[in-house]
């Protein structure tokens, strides 16, 4: 395969602002087809193919991988449809709502032999390698405690994102980068949280919440996300030699004029000793890995798996909410047979 043949699977904004435009950036991929059931919304995209249904494009016999950007509560049905025809699936977050469908999902990747990945693309960002390495270093001991932020303010009422039935809520919309940093960037693995928030009256979701978390060694992280306060992203590491801190950790373009995501280390007398602002192309290089994945036929390093793991904390976040949960215990075992 030569180049990586792309059909997008319907005219989300995401679609038009970020990936398409990434995958255009790349020498290894061709767009080839989008379906929108609004051929207006299908037509700016300027791409050669337009499907009218979603089916027709799963059904092409020409199309290698398909991203799928639809609202969170339909991302089941439309990537195990995808897979189920041959195609590689690349599924806008969160990839479900449920850890039931996201076993379902697995297991159609795996009966099928395509790659997935849920597109957490923030991950390819280079600060967070920076970060790793420097948690390995121990530059300030063994870490004790995490906060990750993510806010913006969301003016639309009609949007998506207040949509229940939809999947709608600020810790599937951003709460779910914080909870993704803190147990696959840092690597916290928490066995109980809890969650409360900010209840819409109309809308029924949450549209500020804090969650937290606490693992087995009682080291605890806090996720606040919110979808009604002015844009702040970052997240930040606290053990006894110091703190480190990432800026527009999630979304770096829109974080700061220079479009740059901010690695700070401070030693335990809050003196800086080492700083440094990363550029780096995150779509893009989401878009590499799992095309390089597809003609590798190797897992991508953000495998079911891990997603499946994810699902579930969050899954229980909302449980902790709605059921007005003091703290909430996470099964132990394996989470495939849960």
């Amino acid at each position: 395969m030569s180049k990586v043949k792309w059909g997008i699977l319907s005219a989300a904004n995401i679609a038009y602002e970020e990936m398409v435009p990434a995958l255009r950036r790349s020498e290894n991929a061709i767009v080839s087809a989008i379906a929108s059931r609004t051929k207006e919304k299908a037509e700016k995209f300027e791409i050669p193919t337009i499907y009218h249904s979603y089916e027709e494009l799963i059904q092409d016999p020409t199309i290698d991988a398909i991203y799928i950007p639809l609202p969170n509560a339909l991302h089941k049905e439309w990537a195990i449809k995808a897979m189920d025809a041959g195609k590689h699936v690349l599924l806008e977050k969160p990839a479900v709502l449920q850890e039931k469908e996201m076993l379902e999902i697995k297991e159609t990747q795996e009966r099928n032999n395509v790659v997935f990945m849920e597109a957490f693309m923030y991950q390819f960002h280079k600060q967070h390698a920076k970060v790793k390495e420097l948690l390995d270093s121990g530059i300030i001991g063994e870490y004790q405690h995490v906060k990750a932020h993510f806010s913006y303010n969301l003016d639309n009422p009609n949007d998506v994102r207040l949509n229940k039935e939809l999947g709608g809520g600020a810790m599937w919309d951003v709460g779910c980068y914080g909870m993704h940093a803190i147990t696959q960037i840092v690597g916290m693995k928490p066995v109980k949280l809890s969650m409360t928030g900010h209840i819409h009256p109309v809308h029924e979701v949450d549209i500020s919440s804090t969650c937290v978390l606490v693992d087995k060694d009682n080291r605890m992280a806090e996720i606040f996300s919110s979808m009604e306060l002015p844009f702040i992203d970052y997240y930040e590491i606290f053990g006894p030699e110091g703190t480190i801190r990432v800026d527009g950790s999630f979304r770096p373009d829109q974080s700061s004029l220079d479009k740059r995501g901010k690695v700070t280390v401070k030693d335990k007398q809050n003196n800086v000793i080492y700083k440094e602002a990363f550029q780096s192309d995150q779509y893009l290089e989401q878009v590499e890995h799992f095309q390089e994945c597809i003609k590798e036929n190797k897992l991508p390093i953000y495998s079911a798996d891990q997603s499946l793991e994810m699902i579930r904390y969050i899954q229980k976040s909302y449980e902790s909410l709605f059921n007005h949960s003091i703290l909430t215990e996470i099964p132990e075992g394996n989470l495939l047979t849960k």
